[in-house]
């Protein structure tokens, strides 16, 4: 299980990597598009990216509820 673990964690570290990136290079402000929710309109690198982090937060977060 800590095998799985460190590779979500390390997986997750870096897709929020990649979606900085993207939100910067794209000139997109990250913390108002996820305010706003608006992610119909994302530049489809920076939803993509995204998407990932948010499904490996998921999973982070169901990993450690069940380890607890």
């Amino acid at each position: 299980m800590e095998e799985t673990v460190e590779f979500v964690d390390f997986a997750l570290n870096k897709w929020r990597e990649k979606r900085n990136a993207a939100f910067i290079a794209h000139n997109l402000n990250r913390d108002e598009v996820y305010a706003s929710g608006d992610f119909d309109s994302l530049p489809t690198e920076c939803l993509v990216a995204a998407c990932y982090v948010d499904a490996y937060a998921y999973v982070q977060s169901k990993i450690r509820s069940n380890t607890e």
